[in-house]
């Protein structure tokens, strides 16, 4: 689709100007959509534009604008623009934001064209999860992180004195999605114990069946004098300070912005145990039945909770990774290797998704890995049968599944990997190990018995990188040693923006130049994910071998080397 509103902008930002940004929000308008923190704290190095409207012309108007289009929501909008309009062709860095409605309610994730998005922000770890529940293959078809909501503490301060514990605030859209019948089964049980109980209600009234049902409960529940509806309110932080309670009874969240509020004002949080809610709140504040929620609310002790807000989920926080993603973005690549898995690792600390296959659970992941293990170990110990004593280097270890594994066989251990976040899980996992942090090309190690390289190399995608990294694996094998290196091989090429996949040839002339010989190509199949794995065996030609080896002269064969990728 070419609109001519494009043309003027096709040759890219202009010199000397600050980069673009259109923010589309088709649900909410500027002063309460959830962008409204992001982009005052972008607004002193970026100039903004934010559109409130589905008219396609305005939208249109504001894509050709931008250098960087963020489409708040996956909802129609976001389908279209990744359809119709091909962004990227004319320079556009594209970002989606997913909330919990589109995942819930809706079917426009499955519409989007992914390969047009540069990156998809999940607001928390559980619609992600259930997004991939149902789009296992999402993960290589966009890069995409976890970058939780803000929460302006400046803003919403606790009162001079501490909320009145009888003053219960309930916020969010009077519907049912909220689930404010539950809040009056609540009130109800209360007003029976103290009739000072009294639930405050901000929040428009946008369902007119909602409306007429509560109408007629609260008559029918006596409940006239414990309940006020107050509407949307502009200035929700000064209203929440008399609140000494914050109830949430709401069927899902993405993140839940008005708990969190709630909780840097002062307020004692009590929280319907929605899906995700453990993830998110602390399990003391959940509930799952009416006299849980009237229990917790009797032992209300407002001015509790503030500081796991600052130390959680405070506006710096987003602010920060909002603009490393930016950043990442408007380089000269839109692909950060070292922010990626830095992210990944934080962000599934702990499971071995963060190595392995994010669109599997668990359990999948350790039965892939349990056949990778089996191979690996064939042929560490078909060269190396007392392996005690000798030195291995676990290349790219990550979280250190496989350096323990070694460990276990007898091996001597080092482990390499450039997340902080993984070496600080490896040392864990292996402490009798020595893990660097570092780039596996660039760290100082001594020469070692045996060197792996497992499902790394595919993930180095600049091509002299991938040269090097080899290079330096081969330089660090004792002669006699041996480099296990586990890869794919498709046949095609990948959608996936941390994958670069190369061909068995590459490795094999690769090979012949740095004195490794090819002994073994271990080709099976991984059930889970459904894919053929190959691990190569590579042997380090031995010293009086390799002085008689033709084509190995050291003052041409690197640059020899360098040619077999281009």
């Amino acid at each position: 689709m070419d609109h001519g509103a494009f043309k003027q902008s096709a040759s890219g930002a202009d010199v000397g100007r600050r980069p673009r940004i259109a923010f589309l929000d088709i649900l909410k308008p500027r002063e309460i959509s959830f962008l409204r923190d992001i982009i005052a704290s972008l607004a002193p190095d970026y100039d903004i534009r934010f559109v409130h409207s589905r008219q396609e012309g305005e939208l249109i108007e504001a894509i050709a604008w931008a250098d960087v289009v963020w489409l708040e929501w996956c909802l129609e909008h976001a389908v279209w623009a990744t359809n119709r309009i091909d962004m990227r062709a004319h320079g556009k860095k594209v970002i989606v934001r997913l909330h919990s409605t589109e995942v819930i309610d809706g079917r426009f994730p499955h519409q989007v064209k992914w390969e047009a998005v540069d990156h998809l922000i999940f607001v928390s770890e559980d619609i992600r999860d259930e997004l991939l529940n149902q789009m296992p293959d999402l993960p290589k078809r966009v890069m995409q992180s976890v970058i939780s909501n803000g929460i302006d503490c400046d803003r919403f301060l606790p009162g001079a004195e501490a909320g009145d514990p009888y003053r219960i605030a309930w916020v969010g859209d009077v519907a049912m999605k909220k689930n404010p019948m539950l809040a009056l089964q609540i009130l109800r049980r209360l007003v029976d114990v103290d009739p000072r109980y009294h639930l405050h209600v901000a929040g428009e009234v946008n369902c007119a069946r909602t409306a007429r049902y509560l109408d007629h409960l609260i008559g029918a529940m006596d409940l006239g004098r414990s309940v006020s509806f107050y509407g949307r309110i502009a200035d929700i932080e000064s209203w929440y300070r008399d609140k000494g309670v914050l109830l949430s009874t709401t069927l899902y969240e993405s993140f839940g912005m008005n708990i969190g509020e709630a909780m840097a004002s002062g307020c004692w949080p009590v929280v319907h145990n929605y899906p995700g809610a453990a993830k998110t709140w602390p399990a003391e504040t959940l509930f799952a039945s009416v006299d849980q929620a009237v229990a917790r609310i009797l032992k209300a002790q407002p001015n509790a909770y503030r500081s796991f807000v600052l130390d959680r989920y405070s506006l710096s926080r987003q602010e920060q990774a909002v603009r490393r993603l930016l950043s990442s973005l408007n380089g000269a690549a839109a692909f950060d290797a070292q922010a990626y898995w830095e992210q990944r690792h934080a962000s599934l600390q702990g499971s071995i998704r963060s190595v392995g296959h994010v669109g599997l659970g668990e359990a999948e992941n350790q039965q892939d890995y349990a056949t990778n293990a089996e191979h690996l170990c064939k042929a560490l110990l078909d060269r190396f049968p007392e392996p005690d004593g000798k030195l291995l280097l676990d290349a790219g270890c990550g979280i250190g599944l496989v350096s323990a594994l070694c460990a276990g066989l007898g091996f001597d251990v080092i482990g390499v990997d450039f997340s902080e976040t993984a070496i600080a899980q490896a040392r864990v996992r292996v402490p009798q190990g020595s893990f660097i942090v570092g780039a596996f090309d660039q760290v100082s190690v001594p020469p070692v018995d045996v060197a792996i390289c497992m499902d790394v190399f595919f993930h180095i995608l600049d091509d002299e990188l991938w040269v090097r990294s080899f290079r330096t694996l081969a330089e660090k094998l004792k002669p006699g040693g041996r480099l296990l290196v586990l890869e794919h091989f498709p046949g095609k090429p990948s959608d996936a923006p941390h994958v670069r996949w190369r061909s068995l040839a590459a490795y094999r002339d690769a090979a012949a130049l740095l004195g490794l010989t090819l002994g073994a190509v271990d080709t099976y199949r991984l059930q889970q994910i459904g894919a053929d794995k190959t691990l190569l065996v590579f042997d380090k030609v031995l010293a009086d071998v390799e002085s008689e080896a033709p084509g190995l002269a050291p003052d041409d064969a690197p640059d020899r080397l360098d040619l077999i990728v281009q």
